[in-house]
């Protein structure tokens, strides 16, 4: 109970500490955004195929005799193109599985008809559609013969023909400012993807941004699109279309009961998905990325819904087949930690992060945008609000301290205050016994132990240490005080069985074994009067027994029956 009344004061403390800081408007400070946090690892897609075609010719005249001619040719097409979004920082790439799902002999049509365009040109005119079959002549044409001839699947006659090989593959675009120096990135298909989620892996990448992938749909309702609808150049950022889901925590888009914004919000979605949005990532009103949007027109009544849902879940399956564990990484923390400082006018304070971020990922677009302008404004000196002292950046480590300094100084100050009341009222409660009431006789302080060795009485003068052995004056001087005696024993003038017995004559008396005897003149013989007086003697003894003493090692404060000191451990002599 004593324990607990000593630490109330610091309760209390804290308590008043915290309730002074939620009062204060935390609220002024302005976060990232659900998109501006997902921006960064949105990716544009581009499925393509590399063709090679080895153009065979058949001369029927040729001055030094060849009669066989080929010419190689290389193409890479793009089959479909999407949206996607980083899971991983190594370059785990997810979106629509749709991408995979190609038709290889558009792409070598495109092949042959562009290896007949760079050997003729005017002489094999084609049209602008070159993944369509062409026609440059009439049926006697060698060159039409020879071009008929190259297309699938792939024959020979006596003007020639084609051999045409076909390599399905895929190149990620990331948000950032140089496409031909950061961009660009070659990516692999990973076995596990599906028809309906597809993995890439883009080959030696590091610390990309990525988003933060939700485990599921739960608690989701206002959901934003994000997605480009061609390569990204390094100045916009990619759209982000509103859409809702039928109810919260489902995986229906909502096409009942529309209002006016919900409604061009999916006319919006129904042409930016065939667009290049598909497979970009749907960020809930938690920040979260709960899946994508692919084209479904024959879904809800009219108007159909713009898009189904592929959920998180079925996108996590995917990763987990493969071994993926999706995380983000430093290049997030860093950006969104500038991002906290900048948003909130902190230009000087967001430079540090906005530049760690472009170190570990160069071209980050979004980071070098933010960065000319935090530059600019520093060094033009006009400083932002944060700069100035009003509204607080963010911690270096990308916390939200939610507050500027000009407010935390009354904080401190009443912190203090407290403190200050607190360890009063610690040190009152440490020097006054609890409630207020003296401890009764023989019962020793609080905390103290209950084993101590007895000790001396207080003589009224210094306190003296006590000689094991000597005797110890009252403040009289008219007895002997024999160490030993104290709360619940025999006093010296009521020897109890075994206790030794007063020797000497009546001038000079000792306590057997106790020390020398103590010389009894005229004040002597009253002192012996005093002592053969009961009751009042007996009263005196025993109050003088009673009085607490200190410890001679440390001065702690002991009870008579003490035999150890309890702060220190000495023995009470």
């Amino acid at each position: 109970m004593t324990r607990h009344r000593r630490r109330t004061p610091w309760v209390v403390a804290a308590a008043a500490a915290f309730l002074v800081s939620g009062t204060l408007p935390a609220a002024a400070h302005e976060h990232p955004t659900p998109t501006e946090r997902s921006a960064p690892g949105v990716v544009f897609v581009e499925a393509r195929a590399t063709v090679e075609v080895a153009l065979v010719e058949h001369l029927q005249s040729d001055p030094e005799g060849i009669h066989i001619r080929i010419i190689q040719s290389t193409s890479t097409p793009v089959l479909a193109k999407a949206s996607g979004f980083v899971v991983e920082s190594t370059g785990t790439i997810v979106t629509t599985g749709r991408i995979t799902q190609t038709d290889l002999d558009r792409a070598r049509v495109y092949g042959v008809n562009e290896a007949f365009a760079n050997q003729y040109g005017d002489q094999a005119p084609l049209g602008d559609d070159l993944f369509s079959r062409q026609a440059v002549g009439d049926a006697a044409n060698r060159l039409q013969q020879r071009l008929e001839a190259c297309y699938p699947p792939h024959r020979t006659n006596d003007a020639g023909g084609c051999v045409v090989t076909v390599e399905p593959t895929y190149v990620v675009y990331p948000h950032v400012t140089s496409q031909e120096e950061y961009g660009a990135m070659r990516a692999e298909l990973l076995p596990s993807s599906t028809p309906e989620v597809a993995v890439l892996r883009v080959r030696g990448a590091s610390g990309m941004p990525t988003v933060p992938l939700g485990e599921s749909t739960e608690g989701a309702s206002a959901l934003a699109s994000l997605g480009f609808t061609g390569i990204p150049n390094g100045t916009d950022p990619p759209a982000a279309i509103n859409a809702h889901l039928a109810e919260r925590g489902a995986t229906v888009l909502k096409t009942e009961d529309l209002d006016e914004k919900e409604t061009k919000a999916n006319i919006d979605l129904a042409a930016g998905l065939p667009a290049g949005m598909l497979g970009g990532p749907l960020v809930d009103e938690q920040g979260q990325v709960v899946g994508f949007l692919v084209p479904d027109a024959d879904s809800g009544p009219p108007p159909a819904a713009p898009g189904r849902l592929v959920d998180v879940g079925a996108v996590r399956d995917v990763l987990a087949a493969e071994g993926i564990t999706p995380r983000q990484g430093p290049v997030d923390t860093s950006f969104e930690a500038a991002m906290h400082a900048f948003k909130n006018g902190g230009y000087a304070a967001s430079i540090p992060n906005l530049k760690a971020t472009l170190e570990l990922f160069p071209g980050h677009a979004m980071a070098a945008a933010n960065l000319a302008v935090a530059e600019q404004n520093v060094s033009a000196g006009t400083p932002g609000p944060a700069d100035a002292g009003g509204v607080s950046s963010a911690a270096p480590d990308g916390t939200d301290d939610g507050i500027s300094w000009a407010l935390w100084l009354p904080l401190l100050t009443v912190l203090l205050l407290l403190a200050g009341v607190a360890a009063f009222l610690l040190h009152r409660r440490r020097a006054a016994p609890v409630g207020g009431t003296p401890p009764s006789p023989g019962t020793p302080p609080a905390g103290k132990s209950q084993h101590a060795a007895p000790s001396r009485a207080p003589t009224g003068q210094r306190d003296r240490p006590v000689v094991p052995g000597q005797a110890t004056g009252s403040r009289s001087g008219s007895r002997s005080v024999v160490p030993g005696n104290g709360p619940g024993r025999r006093g010296a003038d009521s020897p109890g069985p075994g206790a030794p017995a007063l020797s000497g004559s009546p001038r000079s008396r000792s306590v057997a074994g106790q020390g020398p005897a103590v010389a009894v003149g005229d004040e002597g013989r009253r002192a012996s009067r005093a002592v053969a007086a009961p009751p009042s003697s007996r009263r005196d003894d025993q109050e003088a027994s009673e009085r607490p003493v200190f410890c001679t090692s440390c001065g702690s404060r002991l009870a008579p029956d003490h035999l150890y000191c309890g702060r220190c451990g000495a023995p009470a002599r």
